[in-house]
């Protein structure tokens, strides 16, 4: 799922202007990796799966189901300049605009059929000297069936 967003947030033919509004969008598999990137040009965006949540199916008798539901983030690093936090709005737009009802498509070693995404909210990462880190997040949704 996480390199079906990625190669949505890079496909630059999705903009208006014919190029995307940041540098590059990579995967990240942990927060704590953002401090190691953080000294590279700006802006740029990182993908990070944060939480799946299972709860109960009640659809009947049948194979053991249960839906998940799994939020991914997408981080907006942007450097400061002159001590000001620049404006995240037309980029957080941007990403709003590819992702919001996007289906991701399932990676090579799952068979998951993802629901297209949802708004799941957001909120100020990081402010330090030199950048602005800021979280999105998406929410989308799979049934997962128990091994016959």
């Amino acid at each position: 799922m996480i390199d079906s967003i990625i190669s949505r947030l890079s496909d630059a033919s999705l903009d208006a202007t014919g190029k995307n509004p940041w540098l590059s969008v990579e995967g990240l598999l942990d927060l704590s990796e953002l401090e190691n990137r953080s000294q590279q040009r700006f802006p740029k965006l990182y993908v990070i799966e944060l939480t799946e949540h299972a709860r109960p199916d009640v659809r009947g008798s049948g194979p053991a189901l249960q839906s998940v539901q799994a939020e991914i983030g997408v981080i907006c690093l942007m450097s400061k300049r002159n001590g000001a936090c620049p404006s995240l709005t037309p980029i957080r737009q941007a990403v709003r605009s590819r992702l919001f009802g996007f289906v991701p498509q399932s990676d090579s070693n799952s068979s998951h059929d993802y629901e297209p995404l949802w708004l799941g909210g957001g909120g100020l990462l990081k402010i330090n000297a030199g950048h602005v880190a800021w979280l999105d997040k998406f929410m989308t949704e799979y049934t997962a069936q128990a091994a016959q």
